[in-house]
């Protein structure tokens, strides 16, 4: 199987992942808005192991305790998401998040849901059919 692709804004850091997005969905979350500059993030995942960069180098900061966010050093552009505790009583050490629209073909990361919908801005409106949740 052809190994799927992304990166970022100017080309300095390339991802490969090597099956499809598990599972894909929109943040709302006050975390994610300010760190993206939007209203919300699409982010996927895949099983860790899957998941490989393969040109340049992620930088990664930790602003809030145990969520690590990396992106690219030289254009910025926001790569991944990890949690480095349980959250929730969930482990995520086991995948790999990263910005769904980074992918070369971000069509194949269909998103499932929304998610901490309570942060959602006021002059976004939801019509997609998705499920919305408070939180995740």
């Amino acid at each position: 199987m052809k190994k799927i692709q992304g990166g970022c804004y100017c080309g300095a850091v390339r991802y490969q992942i090597a099956t499809p997005p598990v599972w894909s969905g929109h943040c709302h979350c006050r975390s994610c808005q300010m760190a993206l500059g939007g209203a919300f993030a699409t982010w996927a995942k895949v099983a860790a192991e899957d998941f490989a960069v393969i040109k340049g180098e992620i930088q990664h900061i930790e602003k809030t305790s145990g969520i690590r966010r990396g992106f690219c050093r030289d254009c910025g552009t926001t790569l991944t998401y990890a949690a480095l505790n349980e959250v929730e009583g969930q482990d995520w050490s086991a995948d790999a998040w990263f910005s769904a629209v980074t992918l070369d073909d971000p069509s194949i990361a269909q998103p499932k849901a929304h998610i901490f919908v309570s942060h959602q801005q006021p002059w976004i409106k939801l019509d997609d059919g998705l499920p919305t949740f408070p939180e995740f």
